[in-house]
């Protein structure tokens, strides 16, 4: 749209375009006003509606619950939105390596699996580490069956 503002001015038809961008705003404008008062009349209608079924004091505080979480959410995306540039980009490096490091063991599997047939003996550390795993669950579920 910049761009085009710019080639108006230098052919001399900038005038033109600028009113043809104040009715197009004026549009959004009124179609934001009439979109607010949808979301309105829709809230309103699924209140009463709510009030109907679980009667108004309870549709009251479902509402206002439910309103709480949305503004929990909007400020949580805040929060995350106004970290520091040094934060966000510390993220994408934890993300860029955890990335690599995954293609890494894609890109070993093929050799993973030669000296896996090779030595089949391997394989018995994970099953061990994951019968271990499942012994010490359940020892500790039956622990806190018995109470």
């Amino acid at each position: 749209m910049l761009t085009q503002l710019i080639t108006k001015i230098f052919t001399g038809e900038a005038g033109l375009f600028i009113t043809r961008l104040r009715a197009v705003a004026a549009i959004y404008a009124v179609m934001a006003a009439l979109a607010v008062g949808l979301a309105f009349f829709l809230l309103l209608a699924i209140f009463i509606f709510t009030a109907q079924r679980l009667g108004p004091i309870t549709a009251s505080l479902l509402f206002a619950f439910v309103w709480l979480l949305l503004l929990l959410a909007a400020y949580v995306a805040l929060v995350m939105a106004r970290r520091p540039p040094k934060q966000r980009a510390n993220d994408r490096l934890q993300r860029d390596i955890a990335s690599v490091a995954s293609v890494a063991a894609i890109s070993n599997l093929p050799m993973i699996v030669r000296s896996l047939r090779r030595r089949r003996s391997l394989l018995l550390v994970p099953i061990a580490a994951f019968g271990a795993w499942g012994i010490a669950r359940g020892l500790r579920g039956a622990r806190s069956w018995r109470g």
